[in-house]
């Protein structure tokens, strides 16, 4: 019997490969660092995004996602963080959002003779150890800090800073079909602490009020002349002039609320049939490449030392020759 001999790493299946068509809507991928994938953020797991923002221009997103408050959950500390983001939103920072999505604004504390002012410690405590008592009454009047959020900053990846970079798709089997979608941006969701930082600007407001206030009026020093630097002086190129552009950019630019579909949902599936998939297979277009296998591997390769162009040297390629009968009788008789 003839030995068949085994392939190390054998084909098992062949797909045919389709592109999708562009769509009016932005394909981006989420990615969350911080949670393990067999526990996404959806209504099977208890965690389903209830609001959703981004600022497009700017490039920032943030999602919230409730927390249950009736197992392992501080209720005292929930009533604190929940105090101090509404004292937040109603004093000094309406949108409750800090760090680069808020451009590391400062807070903007109005004067002591406002009429909204922030508690003093003993009402606030007053306040917080009635709500325990009525915990739920708080929870639905919205003075419970009773999520998560999560942020961070969307790469598209038809900028100009991930110009020849490798270009991400989100593949779809059906069949022996396989569709590629272009994902427009990535954008990796870690959880963001604006409670806290909320907590720690309403105590450092307290504390600058009262020195003010213990102060008394200051006599109102001589203007100050700032000069601002011509626009055409300044080196554009720069990290620093990137940084401080976009961090003014987002400091200006206002949220735009989402709506957020979860994957279990019809629409959800709809969606994904809708404009992750190819409907008519038959007529789409074949795709031609405009490479041989030499000059794709141009691209790719390294680049070869001393020469800008050439990566590797290619093969000869091989010229065919025409034989006649006669000198094909001679080669085979060994002549």
């Amino acid at each position: 019997p003839t030995a068949v001999k085994t392939e190390d790493d054998p084909v098992v299946a062949e797909y045919d490969v389709f592109l999708t068509p562009p769509t009016e809507e932005q394909i981006y991928l989420l990615q969350y660092p911080n949670r393990v994938r067999s526990r996404p953020y959806n209504s099977k797991f208890g965690a389903t995004p209830h609001a959703m923002r981004i600022k497009p221009n700017s490039g920032f997103l943030e999602m919230d996602i409730k927390l249950s408050t009736e197992n392992n959950f501080n209720k005292y500390m929930g009533l604190k963080w929940g105090d101090a983001n509404k004292s937040a939103q109603e004093l000094h920072n309406a949108s409750g959002t800090y760090g680069p999505a808020a451009g590391l604004a400062p807070a903007k504390p109005r004067g002591p003779g406002g009429r909204n002012q922030a508690k003093d410690k003993g009402d606030r405590e007053l306040g917080i150890e009635n709500d325990l008592r009525a915990f739920r009454d708080a929870e639905r009047n919205d003075r419970v800090h009773a999520k998560q959020t999560l942020g961070g900053q969307l790469i598209r990846h038809d900028s100009e800073a991930e110009a020849g970079k490798p270009h991400y798709f989100v593949g779809a089997f059906q069949g022996d079909h396989l569709f590629l979608t272009k994902v427009d941006g990535t954008a990796q969701l870690r959880p963001n602490f604006h409670h806290l930082d909320a907590e720690e600007e309403r105590a450092r407001i307290a504390v600058s009020r009262a020195q003010a206030e213990a102060a008394g009026p200051q006599p109102q020093g001589p203007g100050r002349t700032i000069k601002q630097q011509d626009e055409s002086e300044i080196d554009k190129t720069t990290v620093e002039y990137k940084l401080g552009k976009a961090l003014r950019q987002a400091r200006t630019e206002g949220w735009i609320k989402m709506d957020y579909i979860d994957d279990e949902d019809q629409i959800a599936y709809d969606a994904f049939e809708k404009n992750l998939k190819v409907v008519n297979t038959v007529e789409a277009p074949v795709l031609k490449s405009e490479m041989d296998n030499d000059t794709f591997l141009d691209a790719v390769g390294p680049q070869k030392h001393g020469s800008p162009t050439r990566r590797r040297k290619r093969q000869p390629k091989k010229e065919a020759v025409d034989i006649e009968d006669e000198d094909m009788e001679d080669a085979e008789a060994g002549v």
